[in-house]
This record gives C-alpha cells, structure tokens and sequence, in this order.
C-alpha cells in the first residue's frame, strides 16, 4: 500500500507540471502576455489548436516509444520539455518563440499520460488501479491552483511567473526522478492494428466531443473574467477551478456507487452547465459555481472515460489510453481552433453556449450495458 501511495502522489506532482503548470497556464495567462506579444484571438486560438495538434503527436508516439523505452524513461523525457517549453515562453520577445514554447507543453504533456496508466497496471493491486487513475488526473487541479496562487503573488509581470512555473518543474522532476520505478516492458508486446483502434467507435466519437465542448473554456474563460466587473478576482476563479479538480478524484468511488452509464450522463449535463452558467449572467457566485464545476467535471470525465476505455481495449491496455486522449486532443483542436473565430464573429456569450451544447451531446454516445459487465 505504501508504494501505491507513493507513486500515486508522484504521478500527482508530475501530472501538475505536465498539465497544470505547462499546458493550461496559457489559458490564465494570456491576458497578460497577449498585449505585450501583440496576439489576437484568432492568433492565440490558432496557437493552442496547434498545441492540442502536437498533443495527439506526443500520445501517437507513445506506440514507437513504447517499443524501445521504458515508462520512467519516457516521463523524464515528457519533464524535459516541459522545462524546456516554459524557458521559450519565459524569454520570449515575439509570439513565434512563444508559441513555440506553447506547442513544445503540448507535445510534452501527450507524453506523461500513458506512462502512468502503463505503471499503475503492472505495480498496483487491480482492485485499486481506477481509483489510482482518477487521482492521478487531480494533479491538473493541483496544477492550476499552484499557477493560480503564483499568478495572483507576481501579478501582471507573467516573465516572472514562468520563471517561477520553471523552478516549480525543476523540483518536480528532481522528485519524480527519484520516486519513479523501473518497470519491465519485456512480455508486452504493442502492435497497431487499425481494426483494434476503432473497436469503440461511440466512445471514439464520445470523446471527441467532450474535447470540443471543453476547449474554449479552457482558452477563453480568463480572458471572459478580465471583461466583467470581477477582474480582480481571476486568481481565485483560477484557484478555485483547481480546487473542483481535485474534488475529481471520487470519480472511482462514484463509478462504483452509481454505475457508468448514469456518471457519463451526469458529467455531460454538468459540463453544459458549467460552460452555459459562466456567461449567462454576470453574478459572482454563479460564475464562481460555474468555474468550480467545470474544473470538478473536466478530471470527474477524464476519469470515467478511462474506466470505460478499460473496458473496450482489455487486450490492449496501452491502446486504450492512448485513443481516449488522441481523441480528447483531437476534439480540443478542433473546437479551438474554431473558438478564436466564433468568439471574433458573435462574442463570449454565444461561444459559450455553442461549446455547452457540445458537451451535452455527449449524452446520445453513452456506454452500452454490454461494454461495463464487469462494473
């Protein structure tokens, strides 16, 4: 047990730099650095769609790495350029280099998810390794809580909070690097097989959608703050979006309680909401709500679409996880690079209700009873 715990909480505090410090702080930041780099909507939207591009690359490769590298390898590799990344966005003077910095997190970031999951499988109990899963995805919601409370200490002078971000990643890596264990990949043997891959075409499908219906939260919803009365709080907005991710992590116990099938119906309607409910008035607490549930729903989803990936893909564990994000990223791309176009043409509001639609649709591509008879 101790060692589950262990890795569990270093899949945590890597998972934090990969995603929460790397990959979203773009997202809280980019009110501040889009005046100095000179970056429109439609630029910044182009740069993350991208980013969510090299992201899908990263997972992809995951099939080759695999074959030649171990998991604690491919991690140092994935902590690596995340350092790397946030030391282009840091010195930057222009946005290419920036967006640079940017698309490097992304690539980086598609290379920390399956790692884990591959870990967990073959040195934690089967009876604890969903709920292992789930809280490692919390480490996003640590992740945008330390960015939240760093941006809100250095303020407007985002140089500084990258400089910060880097230090932080610095000291994950270090203890990730110690904690980490070897693991034997010699008895697994990872072949692509295009009928293998879309064995769960509704769920393929499922996840796509998810990704659109979260994207422009993610990109815009700061930006949206900084045009209401409420500038002076992003921070905590922030903060309290990590905050409800990392109430996520009951994801497994609730699997248990309710069943998939109503949990996937559930986190569909709340993500609607969350995104509906962030523009449909300018009232400090439902905005507070919605921000809290949108950052509890996103890793609650996260989770409950790698229980039901385990079940589709059991002969090809590794596939699986790779496809649930590929497909995640892929919706992502898709929904941000069409958000810097919609939020030019028709505004917040409409964007937010375009992408809340998305997410309840979801509902139609929910998991068949014979896809969970062994929940």
């Amino acid at each position: 047990m101790k060692k589950k715990n262990e890795i569990v909480f270093t899949g945590i505090v890597f998972i934090a730099m990969a995603y929460g410090i790397s990959r979203f702080s773009y997202g809280l930041l980019l009110p501040y650095f889009a005046k100095d780099l000179e970056l429109t909507n439609q630029v910044s939207g182009i740069i993350s769609a991208v980013s969510y591009l090299t992201y899908c690359l990263g997972l992809v490769s995951m099939f080759t790495l695999f074959r030649n590298y171990q998991p604690r390898a491919i991690l140092m590799i994935s902590g690596a350029l995340s350092l790397y990344g946030l030391y282009n966005m840091m010195v930057a003077e222009h946005f290419p280099l920036f967006g640079s910095g940017v698309i490097i997190l992304g690539y980086s970031a598609g290379l920390a998810t399956a790692p884990f999951g591959q870990i967990i499988k073959e040195k934690v109990t089967y009876g604890y390794q969903d709920r292992s899963n789930s809280w490692i995805n919390t480490g996003i919601g640590l992740g945008l809580i330390l960015v939240g409370i760093i941006v809100w200490v250095v303020g407007d002078r985002w140089r500084i909070g990258y400089a910060v971000f880097l230090i932080v990643s610095l000291i994950i890596m270090w203890f990730s690097y110690k904690k980490l264990p070897e693991v034997d990949m010699s008895h697994l043997n990872y072949k692509t097989d295009l009928k293998n891959i879309f064995y769960g075409k509704k769920f393929i499908i499922s996840t796509i959608l998810l990704g659109i219906g979260t994207s422009a939260y993610w990109t815009y919803f700061q930006s949206y703050i900084f045009q209401t009365q409420y500038i002076q709080f992003t921070n905590l907005f922030w903060i309290m979006l990590g905050a409800g991710g990392m109430l996520g992590g009951f994801a497994g116990h609730m699997n248990e309680r309710l069943g998939m099938t109503k949990i996937h119906i559930l986190t569909a309607i709340l993500l609607g909401v969350s995104n509906i409910t962030l523009v449909l008035s300018e009232h400090f607490l439902l905005m507070m709500l919605s921000v809290t549930l949108f950052g509890l729903v996103y890793v609650f989803a996260m989770g409950v679409y790698a229980f039901w990936c385990a079940r589709l893909y059991v002969e090809y564990p590794a596939m699986g996880i790779i496809v649930t994000f590929v497909s995640l990223a892929a919706g992502q791309f898709i929904g941000t690079f069409l958000s810097g176009f919609l939020l030019e043409s028709y505004g917040y509001q409409t964007l937010f209700y375009i992408y809340g639609a998305f997410s309840l649709m979801t509902i139609l591509f929910k998991p068949m009873a014979e896809e969970l008879a062994d929940i």
